[in-house]
C-alpha cells in the first residue's frame, strides 16, 4: 500500500510550488522518526508524519472544527480568552504510530508497549492577553485509532530500505479503527529576559481525551530570530502532533531552541487502549503517570520563504518493569515555507 508515502509526496509538492501570495499564511511539513535520534532506535514512538497550515487572518479552515474550538475556549478559559485579541488559526493533519522492540515478532510481547497508530486531524487557535506578549494555544484533535494507515507506511519504507517488516499490527490498540479526540489548552508566560536575540517563556498546559494529562514547560530561542514567537511551540509536540512552525520571518534566520517539560499523565491511550477490545494494553498499574522530556533543535532559514529545522527529543519511561521500561527518543525534521 503507497498511501501514505503518497500522502507525504502530495505535502511537499503542495509545499513547493504552491504560488506565493498570502504573506498571512505558511505551512510546515514535519516527518519525525526514531533512527533521526542520535541513538537509533527502531521503537517506541516510532515515526510520524504532520502537515500544519498556519493562517494569521484568522479564517478558519475547518469551519465546524473551528466552531466546535471556540466553544471549548470559552468553557475552559472564560473571561480571560473572551477578553484577548486572537492572533491565528491553523489546521494539522497527521499519522504517527509505535511499535515494540521486536518488531519481527508476530506474537504479543507481555512485558512491552502495544502497537498503536493515530491518523487525526486537528483545528487550533493562539490568543495574545491585553497589554501583554502572554497569550494562550488551544486545539482540538478528532481522530481514529488502529487504522492500517501507519503499518502500511511503516512497512513500506522498511521495504525499501532493507529493514525488518512489523509483524505484530494485527495486535495494535482498537485494531480496525476507533474515534477519538483530543482537547488541549496552554498558557504562555514570557519571562522579563526576552530581548531581541533570546525568546524565553514558561508554558502551562493541560488536555483531555486519548492523552490527558497537565504539566509545565519552560522552553527558548537564541540566535537571529525575526519568526512570531505565538507560532513557535515546541513544548506542545505530542508524539508526532503540532508541527512547529519555524518560519515567517521578515528576514534569513537562523538559531538554537531548546527546553524541558514535566507532567503528570492521568491517561493514555496509546498505552492503556480506549473503549473497543483490545488483545494487548498496558494495566493501570504498570504506566507511569510521572514523566519528563527534553528537546534540542536547530534552525535555518534557506531562503527568504524557507526555513529548515532538526530537533531531537528524549522522553522518561512511559511503563513501569519488564522490556517496556526505557527511555524514548526520537528526532524530527521540519520544512516550512512562508506563503
Amino acid at each position: 500500500m503507497k498511501t501514505p508515502l503518497i500522502i507525504l509526496a502530495s505535502a511537499l509538492i503542495l509545499l513547493i510550488y504552491t504560488p506565493i501570495s498570502f504573506a498571512e499564511k505558511s505551512i510546515a511539513v514535519s516527518l519525525d522518526n526514531d533512527l533521526f535520534a542520535p541513538r537509533q532506535t527502531d521503537r517506541d514512538y516510532t515515526a510520524g508524519i504532520a502537515v500544519k497550515i498556519f493562517d494569521d487572518s484568522n479564517i478558519a479552515q475547518l469551519p465546524a472544527l473551528d466552531r466546535a474550538l471556540a466553544a471549548a475556549d470559552k468553557l475552559a478559559g472564560g473571561s480571560a480568552i473572551l477578553t484577548a485579541k486572537q492572533n491565528h488559526t491553523a489546521v494539522e493533519f497527521g499519522f504517527y504510530g509505535f511499535t515494540p522492540e521486536e518488531i519481527d515478532n508476530a506474537h504479543i510481547i507481555p512485558n512491552d508497549r502495544p502497537y498503536s497508530s493515530l491518523i487525526y486531524l486537528s483545528a487550533s487557535r493562539a490568543y495574545q492577553a491585553a497589554n501583554s506578549l502572554n497569550g494562550w494555544t488551544s486545539s482540538l484533535t478528532v481522530g481514529a485509532l488502529g487504522l492500517d494507515v501507519f503499518k502500511a507506511s511503516q512497512n513500506t519504507v522498511h521495504r525499501l530500505v532493507g529493514s525488518k517488516r512489523a509483524d505484530g499490527w494485527r495486535h495494535q490498540i482498537s485494531d480496525g479503527g476507533e474515534l477519538t479526540a483530543r482537547y488541549s489548552l496552554a498558557y504562555h508566560d514570557y519571562t522579563s529576559l526576552n530581548s531581541q536575540r533570546t525568546k524565553l517563556k514558561l508554558s502551562y498546559f493541560s488536555s483531555i481525551g486519548y492523552l490527558t494529562e497537565a504539566g509545565i514547560a519552560l522552553s527558548f530561542r537564541d540566535g537571529l530570530i525575526s519568526s512570531p514567537s505565538n507560532r513557535f511551540n515546541p513544548e506542545l509536540a505530542h508524539y508526532g502532533e503540532h508541527a512547529t512552525d519555524t518560519g515567517g520571518g521578515q528576514s534569513r534566520e537562523h538559531y538554537f531552541w531548546a527546553g524541558v517539560s514535566l507532567k503528570a499523565r492521568a491517561y493514555n491511550a496509546f498505552l492503556q487502549g480506549q473503549f473497543r477490545q483490545s488483545r494487548h494494553t498496558i494495566s493501570h498499574e504498570d504506566v507511569r503517570y510521572l514523566l519528563a522530556e527534553a528537546w534540542l533543535g536547530y534552525t535555518f532559514a534557506l531562503s527568504r520563504h524557507y526555513t529548515l529545522s532538526y530537533v531531537a527529543r528524549v522522553q522518561s519511561s512511559e511503563i513501569q518493569g519488564g522490556k517496556g521500561d526505557r527511555l524514548l527518543s526520537w528526532g524530527g525534521l521540519v520544512l516550512s515555507r512562508t506563503l
